[in-house]
């Protein structure tokens, strides 16, 4: 809930520094951790292990290397963009494991989007994930507190399938 609540719009933007950058990627980067990390231990309802983000896709249009992958201009297709939905872990995986990551603001100078890639998608799509999607992943967790849990033992697995409502 902290992370969500810094990353929020406010009327008067703290100015641009090198240590607001660093410090928002951090916490969004602790943020999503946490979110895996909940979902790995079931402690969220199934409906949130299950929540699906809307992100946005765009395909590379060259090999991403270490050297050129910050040309984000030449190396992606901004016109071909599209949206799509993707698995809130899915998305945690992408910023934990981020070969590049990028935050932009908007012209109201709050956080707008934050583009990741990780190492294993960087030759097909970069993602460009809205703050509102990212704050409503990260309320959605801090308020979550599963009530009911069923546990059934799957012999094939050799463990429980746990759901929590």
């Amino acid at each position: 809930a902290r992370i969500a609540r810094q990353i929020r719009p406010v009327a008067k933007p703290k100015r641009w520094s090198e240590r607001l950058l660093c410090t928002v990627e951090r916490d969004l980067m602790i943020g999503f951790f946490m979110v895996r990390r909940m979902m790995e231990l079931q402690k969220v309802s199934s409906a949130t292990a299950k929540h699906q983000m809307l992100v946005y896709s765009t395909p590379a249009t060259k090999p991403i290397n270490k050297l050129n992958r910050y040309s984000l201009e030449e190396n992606y297709r901004w016109d071909a963009e599209v949206p799509s939905r993707k698995a809130a872990s899915y998305v945690a995986n992408q910023c934990i494991h981020a070969y590049l990551s990028v935050l932009e603001r908007g012209a109201d100078r709050n956080w707008s989007d934050l583009l990741v890639v990780s190492d294993y998608d960087r030759n097909d799509v970069i993602w460009r994930i809205p703050f509102s999607s990212i704050r409503e992943i990260f309320d959605l967790v801090a308020r979550d507190y599963p009530a009911k849990s069923t546990w059934e033992f799957d012999a094939s697995q050799g463990d429980y399938r746990i759901t929590n409502e």
